[in-house]
C-alpha cells in the first residue's frame, strides 16, 4: 500500500513528458506578455516622430498671406505740373503674397530640441524597465511559491508512506490482538491530519500557478528548480542609474534650449505678390512683384531672464544628485540585509542536514521498539512527526535560500 502511494504521488509530481518552464522563461514571457512592455515601443515611435518633426527646421517654409485694405489716406505729390496729370493712389488696397524662408542658422535650436527628445525619451525607458521590476519581484515570489508547494508534497508523501507502514504493521498486531485498537487509531489521526495538510499544499500551489499564469499568458505545466547562481552582486545594474543619468541629460539638454534662445538666427527669404499697387507706389494698378535678401533676428529679451532659467536649472540637475544618493543609501542597506537573509539561510541548512540525519535514526529506533512491544505507537508516531517536521524544515530552508540568492540579485539589478 505504501509502495502503491509513493508511486502514485511520484507519478503526479513527475515532469517526464510535461513542459517545463525555468524562471528565466517565465521572467521573459511575464515580461512579453505584460501590457506596460508595449510602452517601450510607443516611446520609440513617439522618439522617432519628435526627432522627423524637429529635422523638418530645416526645410524651407512657405507662408501665403492676403489683405484688402480701405484707408482714409493716401500718399500724393505736393506739386503741380502744367500739362501733367498725375493720378493719386486708390484709398482700396490689395495684396496677395507667398514668402519661402530658409534659415541658415538657428542658433543651435534644433540639434538642443533633438537632444532634449532623445534625453526624455530615454528617461521614459528608464522610468519603464523601473516599473517592471516589480513585475520580476512578482514572478519571482509566485514562481519560488510553486517550489515551495511541490517541496512540502514530496515531503508530505514520505510521511505519508511512513505513517501508511506504521499502519499497517500495527493493524496487523492489533488483529492478532498483542496491541489494542487505539493504537491504530492515533495512526489514523495522523493520517487525517497529513490529509489537510495535503488539501492546503495543495491549494497554495494551484493559487500560485494560476497567478502566475495570468502574468506569463500560457498554461504551465511544470517548472524546474533554477541553480544556485554565483558570485556576489555589486548592484551596479538598477535602472534607477539609467533613470538618473537620463534626468541629467534632460536639465544638460535644457540648458542648450536657454543657450540657443540668447542667439540670433539667420536665414534668406523670397517673397512674390501680386497686388494694388506693387512695389512702386506711384503706379495705380495691379502689378506683380518680389523681394528676396537675407535676414536676421534677435530676441534680445530673452536675456532678461536668463540668469533665472539658469539658476532654475541647477536646482533641478542638483534635486536629481540627492535622488540619486538617497537610492544609493537605500540600496546599500538593502543589499547587506539580502546577504545576510542568504547567509542566514545557508548557515540553518548546515544544520538541517545534521537535524535530519538524527530524526532518522530516532525515527528508526522507535520504530524498532515498537514493533517489539517495548515502546508505544504513540511515542513511534511522534518521531515521525518530529522526523517530518525536519525534513520539511530542511526543504523549506532549502527554497528559502535559492529564493534569498534570486532576491538579493533582484535588488542588485542583475
Amino acid at each position: 500500500m505504501a509502495r502503491f502511494s509513493l508511486f502514485i504521488i511520484a507519478l503526479l509530481l513527475s515532469p517526464g513528458a510535461r513542459a517545463q518552464l525555468s524562471l528565466e522563461e517565465c521572467q521573459a514571457r511575464a515580461r512579453a506578455n505584460y501590457p506596460l512592455t508595449g510602452q517601450r515601443a510607443l516611446i520609440e515611435r513617439a522618439l522617432a516622430t519628435d526627432l522627423s518633426n524637429a529635422n523638418a527646421g530645416y526645410l524651407p517654409r512657405v507662408s501665403l498671406a492676403a489683405r484688402a485694405t480701405y484707408q482714409s489716406d493716401v500718399t500724393r505729390l505736393p506739386l503741380t505740373l502744367p500739362g501733367v496729370n498725375v493720378d493719386g493712389l486708390s484709398r482700396d488696397q490689395y495684396q496677395l503674397s507667398i514668402e519661402i524662408n530658409q534659415s541658415l542658422w538657428d542658433g543651435g535650436a534644433i540639434p538642443a530640441i533633438k537632444r532634449l527628445t532623445s534625453a526624455g525619451a530615454a528617461a521614459g525607458q528608464a522610468r519603464l524597465e523601473v516599473e517592471l521590476r516589480t513585475l520580476r519581484e512578482r514572478v519571482n515570489n509566485l514562481f519560488f511559491g510553486i517550489l515551495l508547494a511541490d517541496e512540502q508534497s514530496r515531503q508530505n508523501a514520505l510521511l505519508r508512506a511512513d505513517l501508511e507502514r506504521a499502519l499497517e504493521q500495527i493493524s496487523a498486531r492489533v488483529e492478532r490482538g498483542i496491541v489494542p485498537s487505539p493504537e491504530a487509531d492515533a495512526v489514523r489521526v495522523e493520517l487525517a491530519r497529513l490529509g489537510q495538510r495535503e488539501i492546503e499544499t495543495r491549494s497554495a500551489r494551484e493559487a500560485c500557478r494560476a497567478m502566475l499564469e495570468i502574468l506569463v499568458g500560457e498554461e504551465i505545466d511544470e517548472i524546474t528548480r533554477p541553480p544556485a547562481p554565483v558570485g556576489n552582486p555589486a548592484g551596479d545594474n538598477r535602472p534607477e542609474f539609467s533613470l538618473f543619468r537620463a534626468e541629467r541629460e534632460q536639465v544638460t539638454a535644457e540648458l542648450g534650449m536657454l543657450r540657443a534662445r540668447t542667439r540670433p538666427r539667420v536665414g534668406l527669404f523670397m517673397q512674390g505678390g501680386y497686388g494694388k499697387p506693387g512695389l512702386n507706389m506711384l503706379r495705380n494698378a495691379f502689378t506683380g512683384y518680389y523681394i528676396g535678401g537675407v535676414r536676421l533676428s534677435w530676441d534680445i529679451g530673452v536675456l532678461n531672464t536668463l540668469r533665472g532659467e539658469r539658476r532654475q536649472l541647477s536646482l533641478r540637475g542638483e534635486m536629481v544628485d540627492r535622488r540619486r544618493e538617497t537610492f544609493l543609501v537605500n540600496l546599500s542597506a538593502e543589499l547587506v540585509g539580502a546577504r545576510a537573509d542568504v547567509d542566514r539561510w545557508r548557515d540553518l541548512l548546515a544544520r538541517d542536514n545534521e537535524i535530519v540525519s538524527l530524526r532518522e535514526r530516532i525515527a528508526e529506533s522507535a520504530g524498532a521498539a515498537a514493533q517489539g512491544g517495548i515502546a508505544s505507537v504513540l511515542e513511534w508516531t511522534r518521531e515521525i512527526n518530529h522526523l517530518d517536521q525536519a525534513r520539511q524544515a530542511r526543504a523549506l530552508h532549502e527554497i528559502q535560500w535559492l529564493q534569498a540568492i534570486y532576491a538579493l540579485r533582484q535588488i542588485a539589478g542583475d
